[in-house]
C-alpha cells in the first residue's frame, strides 16, 4: 500500500519528490515546504531517499550528493535533511535512534531480554494491564495520554488531527497500541511500518501508573507486534543522547545510531509564525517551564503552532 503523504502534510504544503545526483546514479528525495525551508520527512526521524522513480518529480531545483556533502543547484534554496550521515557543515548531532534487530518469534526475542526487563513485563501483566490494537479510531485514547504527558514534560504536541492523519495515511501499516487498566487508557503508542522496518514515533504512559511498569508492558507489546508482522528491525525512535529516555532504552539491548540534522544554512534561532507575527522562540528550558505552568486551554491552542519548531 502506498503512503498517502499529502494527507499528513496538508497543513504545511504538498510533499514533492526531487532529483538527487549521486556517484551511484539518480536517487529521489521527498521534501515538504515548511515556511521558507524544504524539509525532509518533517516530524519523522529519517529522510526518505531511494532509487525508485516516483510518478511525479519536480523539475527544479535539483540536488547533488557527492558522497560527502549535499547541495542544491539553486543556492537560494534552503533545506533541512534528517539523515544517518553528516552531509553539511551545519548540523545537529545530539539525537540518536535506538533499534533492535528482530528474530523470527516473540519467544526468541523475550529470551534475549535481560532478566530485569522480563521481570518488569511479567509484573505489568500481573497488574492486569491489557493491550488494545487498532487504527485511527484509537487516536483519541492515545492523544489523551500523550498530550497529558507532554504537558507534564513541558513540551508542545501536534494536534489530535495530525496524529489521525498520520495513521490514516499509513493505512494497515499505521497502528495505535493502547495499554489499559480497568478500562482506562494509561499508555499509548503509534507505530509505523515500512517494508520490514517498524518504528514507534510517539509513545507515552501516565506517570501515576509507573509502579505498574506500564512502559515496559507497552514497549514489549510494540516489539511483539512488529515480529508478528514480519519486521526485521524495530526502532524505539529518537531521543536526545545521554537523556533519561536514551538511558531507559539501553535496557532493551538496543543498538544506537547517531542522527544528523543537516542544514544548508548556519543554525539560527527558531521562530514561530502566528498570523502575521514572527515570534522568536525563547530558550527551550524557559519554554519548557512556561509550558508546564500554562493552563490546558492555552497549550491546546498554541501547541500545534509551535510543535514543529520545538522538535
Amino acid at each position: 500500500m502506498k503512503i498517502k503523504w499529502p494527507l499528513i502534510y496538508e497543513k504545511a504544503g504538498k510533499p514533492a519528490w526531487y532529483k538527487v545526483h549521486t556517484p551511484r546514479g539518480m536517487k529521489f528525495i521527498m521534501l515538504v515546504k515548511m515556511g521558507d525551508v524544504l524539509v525532509s520527512m518533517p516530524y519523522f526521524s529519517y529522510a526518505l531517499m531511494h532509487d525508485d522513480v516516483p510518478e511525479q518529480v519536480e523539475t527544479t531545483p535539483e540536488f547533488i550528493y557527492d558522497g560527502r556533502t549535499f547541495s542544491c543547484t539553486d543556492p537560494d534554496v534552503q533545506w533541512h535533511l534528517r539523515l544517518l550521515a553528516r552531509v553539511s557543515d551545519y548540523y545537529h548531532d545530539v539525537k540518536v535512534v535506538s533499534w533492535l534487530p528482530l528474530p523470527d518469534s516473540p519467544e526468541e526475542q523475550f529470551a534475549r531480554l535481560s532478566s530485569n526487563v522480563r521481570r518488569k513485563i511479567n509484573k505489568a501483566v500481573k497488574h492486569n494491564i491489557k493491550v488494545e490494537i487498532g487504527g485511527s479510531e484509537l487516536v483519541n485514547k492515545f492523544y489523551g495520554v500523550f498530550s497529558h504527558n507532554m504537558h507534564r514534560l513541558g513540551a508542545p504536541a501536534m494536534s489530535r488531527k495530525f496524529y489521525k492523519r498520520v495513521v490514516d495515511a499509513f493505512g494497515h501499516n499505521g497502528t495505535v497500541i493502547i495499554a489499559r487498566h480497568d478500562g482506562k487508557a494509561i499508555g499509548g503508542a503509534i507505530m509505523l511500518k515500512r517494508g520490514h522496518f517498524a518504528e514507534v514515533c510517539w509513545f507515552a504512559t501516565l506517570e501515576d501508573y509507573n509502579p505498574f511498569y506500564t512502559s515496559y508492558f507497552l514497549w514489549w507489546e510494540c516489539i511483539k507486534l512488529s515480529i508478528q508482522r514480519k519486521s526485521h528491525a524495530f526502532s524505539f525512535g529518537r531521543s536526545t543522547r545521554n537523556s533519561g529516555s536514551h538511558y531507559y532504552k539501553q535496557q532493551w539491548g538496543v543498538k544506537n545510531t547517531t542522527l544528523y540534522w543537516n542544514f544548508s544554512y548556519p543554525l539560527r534561532n527558531d521562530q514561530v509564525k502566528i498570523g502575521r507575527l514572527n515570534i522568536l522562540m525563547p530558550n527551550r528550558n524557559i519554554l519548557s517551564f512556561l509550558w508546564k505552568i500554562s493552563p490546558c486551554f492555552v497549550i491546546r491552542w498554541l501547541g500545534p503552532m509551535v510543535a514543529d519548531k520545538f522538535y
